[in-house]
């Protein structure tokens, strides 16, 4: 902590010298999934980038300590090592807690546990003025609240403690066909209300062709159900797997997957982004040129540089 403590310092006395001189400046973090331009000037900046590690995590109270641009991929990989694991997870690894705090996170876990922010029990904060202050429910509660999805309007958050659940190697998914938005959402409520989901969510592939997909945390998996993996390059993307498993079947399916290849299912390829970067670069859209262009299809590679060019070929949702 005496590390964090140094760092916090000099970040609140640079805060301090921009707020005395009245002088607008920017925050770096290091990183971004921003497509905007960057504008950042050196001698406008307060430079948060090394707020990057878990500093702590305590098996009894199920809590870790984390500084903000730990992103999630590093948060999951550290609470596993004690058998825990964050309640709300963001489908993009290099998505930081910090960033899921200041923004509107959420998950298929959101259902029972809201979105990520609900996670938090309380933070650090540098205000506007220098003032490092802490705030929670019970203390400073308008700045915990306000500070949530505020996009660091309010203050640069500079620790979190985050919420842990106990984790368990596999998520057991049903998948669930449906043939209309209307049916989705009445399969939507009664998954909510069994008690035994940890995971809900869904994927409308046209306007009368779907699938609701429940999971449960479990650590067996019996004999009859397949375990399929999604984060190496020789696996499928996660939405062409299901589509594909699901396009002829009018009954449920259900099958296993690993914790963190559940979590971060979407990673490869940004949920269904990608394709459209192949229709951009007139490159062919199959098994092998998704396994050739593998390195370039996870989303902390491709979402920066690609999807500003290919976010007018997107295709409308329904």
């Amino acid at each position: 902590m005496d590390a964090h403590d140094r760092a916090v310092a000099g970040i609140a006395t640079g805060i301090l010298d921009f707020y005395s001189r009245k002088e607008a400046f920017r925050i770096y973090h290091g990183s971004t999934n921003s497509t905007r331009k960057s504008q950042y000037q050196r001698d406008k900046m307060i430079d948060t980038s090394k707020l990057s590690n878990v500093l702590k995590i305590d098996i009894k109270s199920k809590i870790a300590l984390v500084e903000p641009n730990v992103p999630m991929d590093s948060l999951v990989e550290a609470t596993l090592q004690h058998g825990l694991l964050p309640p709300v997870v963001m489908e993009f690894p290099g998505i930081t807690v910090g960033g899921g705090f200041a923004g509107t996170a959420g998950e298929s876990s959101s259902f029972r546990y809201g979105f990520f922010d609900r996670t938090i029990n309380w933070i650090e904060m540098v205000l506007a003025n220098g003032e490092i202050v802490r705030a929670s429910s019970t203390e400073k509660s308008d700045l915990f609240f306000g500070a949530a999805s505020s996009f660091g309007t309010l203050g640069v958050t500079t620790l979190l403690e985050v919420q842990l659940i106990e984790a368990k190697t596999f998520v057991e998914l049903t998948y669930y066909p449906v043939t209309s938005i209307s049916e989705a959402q009445e399969k939507i409520e009664e998954a909510t209300k069994d008690m035994s989901n940890d995971y809900l969510d869904g994927i409308m592939f046209a306007k009368d062709r779907g699938v609701v997909c429940a999971g449960r945390l479990t650590n067996t998996v019996s004999s009859e159900v397949k375990v399929q993996k999604f984060t190496r390059p020789t696996d499928p993307w996660f939405y062409i797997h299901v589509e594909r498993l699901m396009k002829a079947r009018t009954t449920p399916l259900k099958e296993a997957v690993s914790i963190t290849d559940y979590l971060f299912r979407y990673d490869r390829g940004a949920f269904w982004v990608a394709k459209y970067a192949y229709k951009y670069f007139i490159t062919p859209f199959n098994r092998i040129t998704r396994f050739l262009l593998n390195y370039f299809m996870h989303t902390r590679v491709m979402v920066c540089p690609i999807l500003p060019f290919i976010s007018r070929l997107q295709e409308p949702s329904y």
